[in-house]
């Protein structure tokens, strides 16, 4: 008698287990969907951010030209003590030679030189002396992303900053 009393107990324990077992699964099984979903989602916008920040193919340098800004820029520096700080920058362009707007951007390009010298000022007067060194491959990413703004075209593909000056 003990043991059928047992084995009744123990189906009766199984069945409320397999009972149990299912509510859980169609409790879970549908939440799990959707952060599935919304983790799906995320991982799309991260992907698309990444894929406007880097370029994809590399240009090589017989398809490069470049273009000098023909004065050197005078820059005021952000003051972080009483005296006033300048960077002394030449800055030039670097123009891929195959990409669809390089004719139009070459035959413009020397007549928005001062506005790619208010860009660069503008971009370096945001930081401070110290700053300047630490912040170099940001300045020029910024400075880079606002020209391609500003014409309209990822035809220039670099920012070059040569005989940088601070005092």
């Amino acid at each position: 008698m003990k043991k059928n009393m047992l084995t009744i107990v123990i189906m009766a324990m199984t069945i409320i287990n397999t009972i149990l077992l299912a509510a859980i699964i169609f409790a879970i099984l549908p939440t799990a969907n959707k952060t599935t979903k919304l983790v799906n989602k995320v991982a799309e916008v991260i992907d698309l951010e990444l894929e406007t920040k880097e370029p994809d193919k590399v240009v090589a340098i017989s398809d490069r030209e470049t273009y000098q800004i023909p004065s050197e820029l005078t820059i005021n520096l952000k003051r972080t003590d009483k005296t006033n700080h300048y960077a002394l920058v030449t800055v030039s362009l670097s123009i891929n030679k195959l990409h669809e707007d390089y004719a139009t951007i070459m035959s413009i390009i020397s007549g928005h030189d001062n506005e790619i010298s208010e860009i660069v000022d503008e971009e370096f007067s945001a930081y401070s002396i110290d700053e300047v060194n630490t912040n170099k491959n940001t300045i020029k990413q910024n400075v880079l992303t606002r020209i391609q703004n500003h014409f309209s075209s990822d035809a220039i593909i670099n920012v070059s900053f040569g005989n940088m000056t601070m005092q």
